[in-house]
C-alpha cells in the first residue's frame, strides 16, 4: 500500500512540473521525433518601451552564445530520444531568416510562438539529419498585467515591459509539435516596476512604473554563473530545466 501512494505522489508531481503543450499525442510526438536538433539561443530585438533595449538585447545575445550545448545535454540526460543534437550555426543570421514570420500574441500581449520560415527550418533539419529542431527565443515584450506591491497590499494593472522566453519543436515541415508559450512563456527579465513606494511617501494614489537600470538587469540575466565551472546563470538553468522536464518521456512513458 505504501508503495502504491509512494508511486502515485512521483507521478502527481511529475505532471505538475510539466509545462507548455503538445499538439499531437506524446507517444506519436516520441514517434516521430527520434533525432532532435537544438539550434543556437535566439534573440528577437523587437522594438519595445524601455530606454536601453538595445544593450539589453546585446546582453542577451551575448550571454546566450553556446547555451545550447549545455541544453542539449538536459535533453540527453533525460536519455529521452535516440539522439540530441546541438546545431553549430550563426545566431544571429538564423535568426534573421528562421523568424522572418513574425510571432503572434494574446490579449495581454504575451506571445504566442512564432510562425517559423518553412525553408529554413527544412534546410536546417535536412543538413544536420533530425527529425525536428527545439528552437528557444527571447523577445522584448508589452504584456498587461496586474502587479502588487511588496506588502501585496496595492497593485497596478498596465502594460509592462519585460524579456520573454519561448520554446517550440518543429518538425521537417515547419509544424509545430510542442510549445512553451502564451501563459507558460518563461519570464526572463523585468524591465519595468510599478513604485509603490514613492507613491505612498508622497501620499498619491498615483504609482509610476519605472525601469530597472542595465546593471541591474545584467545582474539578473547572469545571476548565479560560474565561470569556474561554466555553469550557466540561475535563468538559464531555470528555462532549460523547464523545458527538458516537459519534452522529455516521464515516468508513466518509461514503464509502458
Amino acid at each position: 500500500m505504501r508503495r502504491v501512494f509512494s508511486a502515485v505522489v512521483i507521478l502527481l508531481f511529475l505532471g505538475a512540473c510539466s509545462s507548455g503543450t503538445y499538439n499531437i499525442p506524446k507517444q506519436e510526438y516520441q514517434s516521430r521525433v527520434q533525432v532532435l536538433g537544438v539550434v543556437p539561443i535566439l534573440v528577437d530585438n523587437r522594438p519595445i518601451n524601455y530606454p536601453h533595449s538595445a544593450e539589453i538585447y546585446d546582453l542577451l545575445k551575448t550571454t546566450a552564445q553556446n547555451k545550447h550545448y549545455h541544453l542539449t545535454k538536459q535533453l540527453r540526460t533525460k536519455k529521452g530520444y535516440f539522439d540530441v543534437r546541438p546545431l553549430d550555426i550563426n545566431a544571429e543570421m538564423t535568426a534573421l531568416s528562421l523568424l522572418a514570420g513574425g510571432g503572434t500574441y494574446d490579449e495581454s500581449g504575451r506571445p504566442l510562438g512564432y510562425q517559423f520560415d518553412p525553408a529554413t527550418v527544412s534546410a536546417l533539419a535536412r543538413q544536420n539529419v533530425v527529425d525536428a529542431l527545439l528552437v528557444v527565443v527571447f523577445s522584448g515584450e508589452q504584456i498587461e498585467e496586474n502587479r502588487r506591491s511588496r506588502t501585496k497590499l496595492e497593485s497596478l494593472r498596465t502594460t509592462y515591459s519585460s524579456i520573454q522566453a519561448t520554446a517550440q519543436v518543429v518538425d521537417r515541415d515547419g509544424n509545430t509539435l510542442w510549445e512553451l508559450t502564451g501563459a507558460d512563456s518563461y519570464m526572463a527579465v523585468n524591465l519595468q516596476y510599478p513604485d509603490f513606494d514613492e507613491a505612498h511617501f508622497n501620499r498619491t494614489n498615483q504609482v509610476h512604473v519605472k525601469n530597472i537600470s542595465v546593471a541591474g538587469a545584467e545582474r539578473i540575466i547572469s545571476d548565479g554563473e560560474n565561470a569556474d565551472t561554466a555553469e550557466p546563470s540561475r535563468m538559464y538553468r531555470e528555462l532549460f530545466s523547464t523545458i527538458a522536464a516537459a519534452i522529455s518521456p516521464g515516468l508513466l512513458d518509461q514503464l509502458r
